[in-house]
Formats: structure tokens, C-alpha cells, sequence
């Protein structure tokens, strides 16, 4: 069924409602569709689900591509309908006479420009809807994966880290009492590190924090600071300078001054 638009064109109106959601009317064909749209439910349900898929697509955390991906977008692309080739035009021209009002001396019809550049807009706007989600998504995968890289990178590094301060020559395990439960502090003077690692820290409290210290020459220097539960964490400090370390709870964020009292405390 044929519909006669508000700007004098006749075609499929219906049509329009996929490239009035993605803003690809010209402003005649803009304004003619709005008209339609007031008193057509279709038209107002494909659009606003359109929107929906757009919106959807903004916010969706990244998943991988389906497998038919590739097909999908491909035989979308087929589906649109490519402008037509002049020996096409011809036969489409013969087998609908009526629709066209102008001819040359040979009973051919003139297509203007403007119709010939407004059919290729169509057919690449078309084409372009038709990427438009599987590519979205694509770009989606393309971020899952590198940030699954990235973590898989972080991981390796970490066991690198503690690879060569277990291996290191000097290295040494001190155990810990915290609030009678189990911490160890793995350090090694060479490799300037130390890693305090504990399996079922109590909470220290509401709007606190663990916080341990290097004592350097007596003098207590702030380093890290952690909550509760299964803890395991490096110290910042310089390890080697440090003749032991000291626990405490301090407010959350951390103190530059120990609150006492001291909750444990190893010589390194």
C-alpha cells in the first residue's frame, strides 16, 4: 500500500520510521513524517524501539561476539536494496509507466539527479543501519578483550612480584597476632620489599583502617593502609632502611602519627 507523504513524494512512509530514529530524513521528509507519525502506532513503536536499542547499546558492558556475527551483518547488508542499475530503471520504468510523468524521445524516463542522489542516500543510510548493531557490539567485544588482557597482564606481574621475593636469598616470614588471628609478613631486605598477607582479618571498625609502619631508626613511617577480611598487601616504604614493622587502627584514609595502642608489631 502506497501513502502519499506531505512533501509531494509517494512511497512506503512506513518505511521512514528507521531513518527518522538515526536523523537521516532531509527537513521535508522529516516534517511529512512527523505528520504521519502522530496518527500511526507502528511507526511510533518501531521508533521508540529503536531508541530503546540505542540506549541499551551506550550502557551494555561488553560480552563477546556472537559466532554468526559476520553473517548477520552480511546478509543485513544484502537485504538493503542497492540503487538501481539504468538497464534496471528501464524495466522497472516499462513495467510502471504510470509513475512516471517525463520521458525523452524514445519513451525512456528521465530520473533526476536529485531522485538518483536521494535513492543512493537511502541505500547507504540503509546499509548503514544494518551495521550499526553488530558493529556497536563488535567494538564492545574489542574493549572486553583488551580489558581481559589488561588483568590478565596484572595478574602476571603480581606473580612475578612475589615469585622473586619468595626466591630472593634473604627472604623471611614473620607471624603476626591480630586481635588473636593469624597475619605473616614475608620480607627480604635485597628485593626492598615485604608483603602482609592474612586469611580472616576482623573488621577493624566503622570509618577505620588497618595501618602499618616502618620504624626507621625508632622513628614510625606511615605505609599502607587496609580493611578487614582476606587481606594481602605490599608495603610502599623502603623495607631495607626499616628495622621492624608496627600495626595499628587508625581512622579511615590513614594517619601521619600512630594511634595507640599497638596491635602487633616484627622486627624485620
Amino acid at each position: 500500500m502506497k501513502d502519499i507523504q506531505g512533501d509531494g513524494r509517494t512511497g512506503d512512509v512506513h518505511a521512514d520510521a528507521v531513518l527518522y530514529a538515526v536523523d537521516a530524513l532531509e527537513p521535508g521528509e522529516r516534517a511529512a513524517f512527523e505528520l504521519h507519525l502522530r496518527g500511526c502506532a507502528a511507526c511510533q513503536e518501531e521508533v521508540a524501539a529503536f531508541g530503546e536499542v540505542g540506549a541499551h547499546l551506550a550502557s551494555a558492558v561488553a560480552e563477546p561476539p556472537p559466532a554468526a556475527l559476520r553473517e548477520n551483518v552480511l546478509a543485513a547488508v544484502r537485504g538493503t536494496r542497492p540503487e538501481q542499475q539504468p538497464e534496471q530503471q528501464s524495466e522497472h520504468r516499462a513495467e510502471n509507466p504510470a509513475e512516471h510523468r517525463a520521458g525523452d524521445a524514445s519513451g525512456a524516463t528521465v530520473v533526476s539527479l536529485a531522485d538518483r542522489r536521494r535513492g543512493r542516500r537511502r541505500w547507504l543510510t540503509a546499509a548503514a543501519a544494518a551495521v550499526l548493531l553488530p558493529a556497536a557490539a563488535l567494538g564492545g567485544w574489542s574493549v572486553g578483550t583488551q580489558t581481559e588482557q589488561r588483568e590478565q597482564q596484572l595478574v602476571a606481574q603480581e606473580q612475578d612480584r612475589q615469585n622473586r621475593l619468595l626466591s630472593a636469598p634473604d627472604v623471611t616470614t614473620r607471624q603476626l597476632e591480630v586481635d588473636g588471628r593469624p597475619a605473616t609478613l614475608v620480607v627480604s631486605a635485597q628485593e626492598d620489599a615485604a608483603l602482609f598477607v592474612a586469611s580472616d582479618l576482623a573488621g577493624p571498625g566503622e570509618g577505620q583502617e588497618y595501618q602499618l609502619w616502618l620504624l626507621q631508626d625508632e622513628t614510625p613511617v606511615p605505609d599502607v593502609h587496609f580493611g578487614g577480611g582476606q587481606v594481602q598487601v605490599w608495603l610502599d616504604g623502603d623495607v631495607d632502611r626499616a628495622g621492624a614493622v608496627a600495626m595499628t587502627v587508625e581512622p579511615a584514609g590513614g594517619s601521619e602519627t600512630p594511634t595507640l595502642p599497638v596491635l602487633a608489631t616484627a622486627e624485620i
